[in-house]
């Protein structure tokens, strides 16, 4: 039997991991929040996936040395090449991390043209969301995520350049009567990229958009809202 590859990438506010086989089938995948503690986050995603039969272990260059492993590769490469592999129609990638946001774009042949990303303010990404959870007396933004998928109303608008608007329209929002789970949908739709990343970035979605946000909310608004016919 020959071994799986397991891929880690340990990020600023969570911990992933995809496993595959040698024919590159997908095997699997596990996904959390750290809270500051990757490597006990790291040990239990790896106690919930099957491992049996020996495994080839590759990192992104933004995982901890610590970790022993035959491959380490740079993470916007590993984000383009796994999104090449599985979804080779993509014409953007959309990538909101914990603490940046960012637009890959390719050309109309498929080759990689150009990333662009927001500046160091962290205002729409996901440590945003985690943020703004906490003032909605959520645990993080997966919890967020969770609610907002539950909304079936109209969202309110929620500014999502800046932190202490977001805080401003999140007051009035809870003023007029929108529920939890519309006010959590208005702020993934204003981290979709909506508004604040074609913006930051200076530059439109190429359809079909693959959207990267490991929150499913944000990735449906990207989805329905860009213009672009998308998956997440």
């Amino acid at each position: 039997m020959q071994p799986l590859i397991v891929g880690i990438d340990v990020g600023s506010v969570s911990v992933s991991l995809a496993v595959i086989g040698r024919d590159r089938q997908w095997i699997d995948s596990a996904y959390a929040f750290h809270h500051g503690d990757a490597a006990g986050t790291l040990k239990g995603l790896l106690a919930k996936v099957d491992l049996r039969g020996g495994v080839h272990v590759a990192v992104t260059g933004t995982a901890p040395g610590a970790i022993r492993a035959q491959g380490r590769y740079d993470s916007l490469v590993s984000l383009i090449t796994g999104c090449r592999e599985y979804h080779a129609d993509a014409g953007s990638i959309l990538h909101v991390g914990g603490e940046r946001f960012g637009l890959v774009q390719f050309d109309a042949a498929g080759h990689y043209t150009r990333y662009q990303t927001n500046t160091t303010c962290a205002a729409g990404t996901g440590g945003f969301l985690d943020q703004q959870a906490r003032r909605l007396n959520l645990s993080d933004a997966g919890e967020l995520a969770a609610v907002a998928l539950r909304s079936t109303g109209t969202p309110p608008k929620i500014a999502t350049r800046c932190a202490v608007f977001a805080k401003t329209d999140l007051a009035h929002a809870q003023q007029e009567g929108f529920s939890l789970a519309q006010i959590c949908d208005g702020l993934c739709q204003g981290v979709s990229g909506i508004s604040s990343i074609p913006s930051s970035v200076g530059s439109p979605f190429a359809p079909p958009l693959f959207s990267a946000a490991a929150c499913l909310a944000i990735g449906r608004w990207s989805n329905t809202s860009t213009g672009c016919w998308g998956r997440s």
